[in-house]
């Protein structure tokens, strides 16, 4: 008995990441990579008592965000396959009518939908999806896990920390938060002594970059997990742009979260969802009357929340609903 994860061809960042830490927690062999594209999906070979379990993430498999190569697939081999499931990355994209992803929303529900209705379990990171899945696939068996860090889970956590504020993620998230924050987060740092590290493939926005340097920023450029999980270890913030009813799938904010940073969230809106909630697990941009104790209640709280969905949580959850033996 094997479990097979279907992936996006072979990607840095994101899901494929996510896929390969998972894999690195369970047996040797256990766990095997698919990565499917349209051009290599005859070559796919599922045994009869493998469990399939697909990591979708629409515009991973198709650049429009409309895998239908991939459904019909599944829908011609279901009947063959003993266990098949899904974990829901993301759903469907929406937006204003003049944007392409009004368009193609309403065909990645149908997807969503059909592969909700094929699965034998499935899995997703947010309490919004679930309750639109759970529309569509009844009584099937589900977990919903925010999604775990990527670059580690230390096992101690330090208390004294460093007055730094980590920027860390993709160069399209990093951009974000920093056209988010202003020059506020500039001066903000400077009147608190704070000195901000920039970590992640280096951007390529010269007026920005130019102005990270003017504000004395450090910029760490791409570094691997283990020395970001280091740098992270005794950092006081970690700033990030996410809008807070997605946050839970956000890994940038579960870094900070399990590595005891205090999180800084930019959103436009602070809904309470997923069991955090503004000035509990996180703070608001930009940060006003708060306290070092503030700072360390918010960091436990955030941990505390983290815990429960671990990566060692999402193996368990998978070996549970496909009865692979531990």
């Amino acid at each position: 008995m094997a479990i097979q994860m279907i992936v996006p061809v072979a990607q840095s960042g994101g899901v494929f990441d996510f896929v390969c830490k998972l894999q690195g927690r369970f047996d040797d062999d256990e766990v095997q990579l698919m990565p499917l594209s349209r051009a290599g999906i005859a070559n796919w070979q599922v045994g009869s008592s493998d469990t399939v379990i697909l990591q979708m993430s629409a515009y991973g498999f198709d650049r429009r965000g409309l895998p239908w190569w991939l459904l019909r697939e599944i829908e011609s081999r279901r009947e063959s396959m003993t266990t098949f499931a899904v974990f829901f990355h993301e759903l469907y994209a929406f937006g204003p009518p003049w944007s392409s992803a009004f368009w193609v929303s309403p065909l990645q529900r149908h997807i969503a939908r059909r592969l909700a209705e094929l699965s034998d379990f499935w899995m997703t990171s947010r309490e919004g999806s679930a309750a639109w899945l759970a529309r569509y696939a009844g009584d099937t068996p589900h977990a919903v896990l925010p999604v775990f860090s990527t670059i580690g889970e230390p096992q101690n956590v330090v208390e004294t920390r460093e007055r730094r504020i980590i920027v860390f993620g993709s160069p399209a998230l990093r951009l974000a938060t920093y056209e988010a924050a202003g020059n506020v987060l500039f001066n903000w740092a400077e009147r608190l002594d704070l000195t901000i590290h920039d970590v992640g493939i280096p951007l390529v926005d010269a007026p920005l970059t130019a102005a990270l340097r003017r504000n004395g920023v450090i910029m760490h450029g791409q570094l691997p997990a283990v020395e970001v999980s280091a740098l992270m270890s005794n950092a006081l913030f970690g700033l990030v742009a996410y809008p807070a009813n997605y946050v839970a799938k956000s890994s940038v904010f579960a870094a900070y979260c399990v590595h005891g940073l205090c999180p800084i969230l930019l959103s436009r809106t602070y809904e309470t969802v997923d069991g955090l909630a503004a000035g509990n697990h996180y703070l608001t941009w930009p940060p006003e009357k708060f306290s070092l104790q503030t700072c360390s209640i918010v960091k436990d709280a955030a941990q505390h929340w983290y815990a429960p969905h671990s990566i060692e949580a999402h193996v368990a959850a998978i070996r549970r609903f496909s009865l692979v033996p531990r």
